[in-house]
């Protein structure tokens, strides 16, 4: 369930962070080169999406090879991009509130499209679990994070390749949070002595 506990969410996010820095770090390199090129950018940013969200069900590490290794997600991920970024982008044009009201709307939708949803099904899936919320106050909370964690790459490439991964892994965890009570699957490390 979706709640306001942030504090408790982030740490989880800064655990798995830590758990797969190397594999987190490159593949935001990756998905950053791609946005430079423009046409890989979304496809890029989609697959590392999914492979956070593969990785904490299953414990695996992350691994950064596979930001570009899932070519079957190319169309998936511009249809996400195009389907949500137009309208939110539009949204903010006409004034901030419906930009936020969109982005609210469709928090979970890369999340159910990564996790093998259609483009119309992931959207429409978002809205209801939207609408069926009580506490909209923790789900603004909970996007203010992200839209902080988004903020704060803007300050330079540097930045941002901190602030991705650590977006991505946040947005997967009220992805799952929501959706049912997994808890987040930490690598297992090994001492070999």
């Amino acid at each position: 369930m979706l709640d306001s506990h942030i504090d408790q969410r982030f740490k989880r996010t800064w655990d798995f962070f830590q758990a797969n820095a190397g594999g987190l770090l490159l593949g935001s390199l990756v998905v950053l080169v791609g946005s430079l090129l423009v046409i890989p950018g979304p496809w890029l940013g989609f697959n590392l999406l999914q492979e956070i969200l593969e990785c904490s069900r299953s414990g695996r590490t992350v691994r950064w090879q596979a930001t570009y290794e899932r070519q079957g997600n190319f169309l998936k991920s511009w249809g996400l991009a195009l389907g949500m970024g137009i309208p939110i982008a539009i949204g903010y044009l006409l004034l901030i509130v419906p930009g936020v009201l969109l982005s609210l709307y469709w928090l979970h939708a890369p999340m159910l499209v990564a996790d093998g949803r259609s483009l119309s099904d992931g959207l429409a899936e978002s809205g209801r679990l939207f609408r069926l919320r009580h506490d909209w106050a923790a789900y603004f909370l909970n996007w203010l994070v992200l839209a902080a964690l988004w903020g704060l790459g803007g300050v330079s490439a540097f930045v941002l390749v901190l602030t991705l991964p650590l977006a991505l892994v946040y947005l997967a965890l009220c992805y799952t949070d929501e959706t049912w009570p997994a808890t987040l699957a930490l690598p297992r490390r090994e001492v070999v002595v």
